[in-house]
């Protein structure tokens, strides 16, 4: 069966292709008993709803989050949403699937992501830094998480090489402000920039979807971050210990706040500039990420739909046309 992207998707089409489902609920028919399903489906282009009129309370118990499914069914436009009005839901296709469907990829080349990383490596003067940073990014088996390493699992960069794209952002955002900022220590910010996120390699998996590891769930990346670092630093008996520390600053405080995750709040500069930089990559990869879900799925509307997280709707933009 060939695969049917859901960017591809138009009002009349009928598909029958693998996707992948997010979540699935069941709600109340007004005029008759019983419940029908509705499912978020998604593969590597975007999202699209799912509803079953028929069938759909045997759907929805015998379908789970993440599991690939087969969906056969005729799109329809409700409410200026693309929506598929599934007519055959089967949880377990015979035929195989490429996984490749449903992972969304970088669209910047990891390897040109990396060597600017390096670079910035190779700038750094304090040796004690960059004998650290060079621990981790030449260590093969790192770096191979580290370029298909997704920078999280839904908000922001939730893609293969989402991990590098966002650091390489970073490092840029943390060279431009040391050049506004000379009172920065260059050295100390970038290798926060760097190290900041490297526990998103453990905390993260990604084989069908992205998701959390047990140990993910159960630490977090900034409790396993600080970890790598203090094991990695084992191997430097003369690193300073002062030094040592402020890097594990930059690490547990860069969430900015304890409620959004910082066992720390920032207490130094570089760790103040982290936060900042960090999350304004964050932000605003989020809010294109918004808006480039809802043109796969959301026609002839200027809007997204209304983002539960950010409580409001985004601006699209008017079309090529009247922008021209």
């Amino acid at each position: 069966m060939s695969k049917q992207l859901i960017k591809d998707f138009k009002e009349g089409d009928y598909v029958s292709t693998f996707m992948q489902v997010e979540d699935g609920n069941l709600y109340s028919f007004k005029n008759k008993p019983g419940n029908y399903a509705v499912f978020t489906f998604s593969d590597r282009t975007g999202y699209i709803k799912g509803v079953c009129w028929d069938n759909g309370e045997t759907y929805h118990k015998t379908v789970s989050d993440g599991s690939i499914v087969q969906v056969d069914g005729r799109v329809n436009t409700f409410n200026g949403t693309l929506q598929v009005n599934v007519e055959k839901l089967n949880p377990n296709p015979k035929q195989e699937f490429d996984p490749a469907d449903f992972l969304a990829i970088s669209p910047l080349d990891p390897e040109k992501l990396f060597s600017d990383i390096l670079e910035a490596i190779e700038r750094t003067k304090n040796q004690h830094l960059k004998k650290l940073l060079e621990s981790f990014f030449h260590d093969e088996q790192f770096a191979e998480a580290f370029k298909k390493c997704p920078a999280a699992k839904s908000i922001h960069h939730s893609y293969i090489g989402g991990l590098a794209e966002h650091i390489r952002n970073c490092m840029l955002l943390a060279e431009t402000l040391c050049v506004c900022y000379s009172q920065l220590k260059r050295d100390t910010l970038v290798t926060g920039v760097l190290l900041h996120d490297i526990g998103k390699t453990v905390e993260l998996c990604f084989d069908t979807r992205v998701d959390y590891t047990d140990k993910g769930r159960l630490m977090g990346h900034i409790v396993i971050g600080q970890n790598m670092l203090v094991e990695k630093l084992k191997q430097f008996p003369d690193f300073p210990e002062p030094l040592a520390d402020e890097i594990a600053h930059l690490i547990i405080s860069h969430h900015g706040e304890n409620s959004t995750g910082s066992p720390k709040r920032p207490k130094t500069p570089e760790a103040c500039a982290l936060h900042f930089l960090e999350n304004l990559d964050a932000q605003t990869k989020r809010f294109i990420q918004i808006v480039e879900d809802s043109s796969n799925y959301l026609k002839n509307s200027n809007w997204t739909i209304y983002n539960r997280l950010l409580e409001r709707y985004l601006y699209r933009g008017a079309d090529e046309g009247d922008e021209e």
